[in-house]
């Protein structure tokens, strides 16, 4: 598994994640095959990045990144980010069976993918959700395959049901909300322990800011430390408690933050 963060806020997107892969063994243990690779692509297409969980490769046959990047070269020739998004589920649905994979639960997948569109005016965040896992606990997969979903358009909907059938409306729902100051995470991989170092970390956060000794939340750099360091915690924690072989986040974090206006920035070289 990983851990995969990614916050969206008026100041950009941040997509952050561990890079440990581990292979399941018989007895039930995990013996890691790599430590340092990254699990975030830049969609230059559509100001946005992919991170990914789960399936991560299969020696000689699929590697998860290589296939994302592959994708990412095809994203400026939909018409839209959610276009772009639905087909790659499309095409997951088509891969995924095709490979030497024994146990079903090892098909499970989630990819993060971020976009900013031209809307009335504005570039607005969406966040999109494609996976093929039933529920948080990442033990079953959707009999339905992978699928897509708009997770903050979807959140708005959720909070006002008259927009549900308006695409345009729910949009400039999310705009206002940033322009607001509220801020859209979203964590897979190890919710459970990444839940309460986020929430840590940002009560934190908003104490130095109510003391008055907070540094510029207004800066993409401040927004992009903050969203990995759960990330660090949950790796830190894994390190120093977990038992051999047990292990399923760690390695080098990996960080890509990225501005409405479409710059990217990253402290780990994933902004090339």
């Amino acid at each position: 598994m990983t851990v995969i963060s990614t916050l969206i806020t008026r100041v950009g997107t941040v997509h952050a994640t561990d890079s440990l892969i581990t292979i399941l063994k018989s007895d039930g243990q995990r013996d890691p095959i790599e430590w340092q690779r990254t699990k975030i692509v830049p969609v230059r297409a559509w100001r946005g990045a992919m991170s990914y969980y789960g399936l991560a490769q299969i020696e000689g046959c699929w590697s998860t990144l290589d296939w994302l990047r592959e994708q990412a070269t095809k994203a400026s020739t939909f018409a839209t980010a959610g276009r772009f998004a639905y087909a790659l589920a499309d095409a997951l649905n088509r891969e995924i069976p095709a490979l030497p994979i024994r146990r079903e639960a090892d098909k499970g997948i989630g990819i993060h993918f971020s976009a900013y569109e031209w809307i009335n005016g504005y570039w607005i965040p969406e966040l999109f959700h494609i996976s093929n896992w039933s529920d948080p606990t990442y033990t079953g997969l959707r009999p339905t395959g992978v699928g897509a979903s708009a997770d903050m358009s979807g959140a708005v909907s959720n909070h006002f049901p008259d927009l549900v059938n308006n695409e345009e409306a729910k949009r400039l729902a999310v705009h206002q909300a940033i322009q607001a100051g509220v801020w859209f995470q979203y964590n897979n991989g190890d919710p459970r322990l990444f839940n309460s170092a986020a929430k840590a970390i940002l009560d934190m956060f908003k104490e130095l800011e109510s003391r008055g000794i907070l540094c510029d939340a207004t800066n993409i750099e401040t927004i992009r430390a903050l969203t990995t360091q759960p990330v660090e915690m949950v790796s830190n924690i894994q390190h120093g408690f977990c038992a051999d072989r047990t292990r399923v986040v760690g390695g080098r974090i990996h960080d890509l933050a990225i501005t409405p206006d479409g710059e990217y920035f990253s402290t780990s070289g994933d902004a090339a």
